[in-house]
């Protein structure tokens, strides 16, 4: 179960089943890359071929754009207040502000929970499902919505078709808690969304994975419960990257026989905890390189070297998966979530563990860790911990930014768009004044402008007017803190906006989209015959390779792929036809594409009725 080579992708984990498409979805995440939030809509796109071009001179694929701008507004994604990374600059970034609710810390705590619920609708008629029926899906993980490197955990649960299966009320519970921990001015759709999902998961059930014949949810911080690990266990095995003695002495206290950590964890924690610890691993250290993803890094990640540790926007690498594994006389615990083995996981913070129970033969230590034969287990991976040496030089950054990031974080501030001439500004104001940092600078900047940082001056009310354009205006107010060491800190604040026009969508939409001949030249790769094999940067690119008498050569090209299409494949032209429709409703075809489009898909119904 825990072998290396069983890799789950979280956009997989939250990719519709066939014939199903997004109705509406909530997720929580501890730290938030807002380029990775970017990946979540596309992941619900109707299929093509799945492929896209990451050719510098290729725009933004259309339907691409297009599924951002239709699926974000079904998202409420929850991200404490200051934890969400500073990306490189983008216009898509636009479609998400909307999408994106900071809550508050807990008491002394964090908001640690990495949760993904969402509800999709059957788009057709199915075996045992008819069209617009509805499915739950519960995500449970370890991983933040970023793009690190590091090993992780992910629980996927499925709603069940009949009545027996897993409750996961308390899933619903832990949300309606974020509610109530979020700003005051949040908007009413996603209280809305909220209350919907977590009332949907009072009732469902949902199917227990192979081996388990029992599963609970534990929310750790809304309630003073204690801590759900057993105290009385016949073997045990602990697997978290951040360790503090305060867990091992109050929370579960006792023996453990293997504890899997990093080494810097390890040598943190005092001699008498480890005399309670009869194997202490750390992973092999050639991990990382196993361990890219296959997204990469951020594309942003190695701008700035010199980032603090509390920089929500530093790469993680290497483990962080956390995961407590319990047995005895023949029975097993499994708990997989968000917590670590630390007193604040289970004392102050927000958390959620899965609770998994099964026989020994089947969710064991040895099972979840051993190899199968043919692949190597997650132990081939242990390594013997040795405690190091505390007298080398460490040239990591050592500047704290938490209570900083989390002061500004917390302001309250509201934008206001005005019209500046041909063009617009936004004026972002505090109610309360910037805290006063010793050694550190403070500037501030709408995401989308890049070039334009204003010095922020402490002990005074902000205020900044920013001249910008329609399509560079943003909600996402950028503040980066510079330390005199030069280690700096970067994050983002989602900010309500006052006066927003309203067709900005739609020109950002046929902005991001490009002109009539490059959607023209994305259609037509859509509808190449081999698409399925070929991929739309390799089509795009041979099609902009031909000598062509431009748009003209290009509109009998698109005509002669549609009329060929509609007589071998019409259910592609009939997946395509919510882009077109959508596309249509924002102008942004190209002149004389709609009449067309609706004589051919007309046609196709027509054809697609009598098979």
């Amino acid at each position: 179960m825990l072998q290396p080579t069983s890799r789950l992708t979280l956009i997989n984990s939250i990719r519709p089943p066939a014939q199903f498409k997004l109705e509406s979805a909530m997720a929580v995440t501890f730290t938030l890359n807002l380029s990775a939030l970017l990946a979540a809509p596309a992941a619900f796109a109707i299929a093509g071929s799945g492929n896209t071009t990451t050719d510098s001179d290729v725009r933004t694929p259309v339907e691409l754009v297009h599924a951002l701008r239709t699926n974000a507004g079904k998202l409420t994604v929850f991200a404490e207040a200051g934890m969400i990374g500073l990306p490189a600059a983008s216009r898509a970034f636009a479609f998400l502000e909307r999408a994106v609710v900071p809550v508050r810390p807990p008491r002394g705590g964090i908001v640690h929970p990495k949760v993904w619920v969402l509800r999709y609708q059957a788009s057709a008629d199915l075996e045992e499902v008819k069209k617009g029926d509805q499915r739950l899906r519960v995500i449970i993980t370890s991983r933040n919505l970023t793009f690190d490197r590091s090993w992780d955990t992910v629980l996927r649960l499925d709603e069940a078709s009949d009545s027996r299966g897993a409750h996961l009320g308390a899933v619903g519970e832990l949300f309606a808690g974020l509610l109530k921990r979020a700003a005051p001015a949040i908007a009413a759709e996603h209280s809305d969304r909220v209350g919907s999902l977590a009332e949907a998961l009072q009732t469902a059930r949902f199917a227990l994975p192979p081996g388990i014949d029992d599963l609970k949810i534990h929310v750790l911080g809304l309630t003073s419960e204690p801590s759900p690990l057993p105290t009385a266990v016949g073997r045990s095995l602990i697997i978290s990257p951040f360790l503090t003695d305060d867990f091992f002495s109050r929370i579960h206290p006792g023996p453990v026989d293997e504890l899997v950590s990093r080494q810097e964890w390890l040598d943190r924690l005092n001699a008498s905890t480890l005399e309670h610890i009869d194997k202490a691993w750390v992973l092999d250290s050639t991990l990382d390189d196993r361990s890219a993803s296959d997204t990469g890094d951020s594309p942003d990640a190695s701008a700035r070297p010199q980032l603090s540790p509390s920089d929500p926007g530093r790469p993680l690498v290497g483990l962080h998966a956390k995961v407590f594994a319990f047995e005895r006389e023949g029975r097993a615990q499994l708990f997989v979530g968000s917590a670590n083995a630390t007193g604040p996981a289970f004392q102050n913070n927000l958390e959620i563990l899965a609770e998994l129970r099964g026989r020994v033969t089947e969710l064991g230590i040895d099972k979840l860790t051993e190899g199968n034969g043919d692949e190597p287990g997650l132990r081939a991976l242990f390594d013997p911990y040795c405690r190091r040496d505390d007298s080398g030089n460490d040239k990591s950054p050592t500047i704290n930014f938490s209570g900083a990031i989390r002061a500004i974080a917390l302001l309250p501030i509201e934008g206001t768009v005005t019209q500046s001439g041909e063009d617009w500004a936004v004026t972002y104001r505090s109610t309360e004044p910037v805290p006063s940092l010793k050694d550190i600078k403070i500037h501030c900047r709408p995401l989308t402008l890049s070039g334009d940082r204003r010095r922020i001056a402490p002990g005074q009310p902000l205020e900044e007017r920013f001249e910008t354009s329609l399509e560079r205006m943003s909600a996402f107010l950028a503040f980066e803190l510079s330390h005199e060491s030069g280690e700096e800190a970067g994050f983002v604040v989602p900010v309500p906006l006052e006066g927003v026009p309203e067709h900005r969508d739609g020109h950002l939409l046929k902005l991001l989209i490009g002109n009539a001949e490059r959607f023209l030249r994305y259609l037509l790769a859509l509808l190449y015959e081999d698409s399925t094999q070929v991929s739309i940067g390799a089509v795009m690119r041979a099609i902009d390779s031909e000598q062509s008498d431009g748009n003209k050569w290009l509109n009998l090209a698109v005509l002669e792929r549609l009329l060929s299409t509609m007589r071998r494949d019409p259910s592609r032209l009939l997946g395509l036809h919510p882009l077109v429709d959508d596309l249509k409703g924002d102008e942004a075809l190209p002149e004389g594409f709609a009449g067309l489009w609706e004589a051919i898909h007309s046609v196709t119904t027509e054809q697609a009725a009598r098979q």
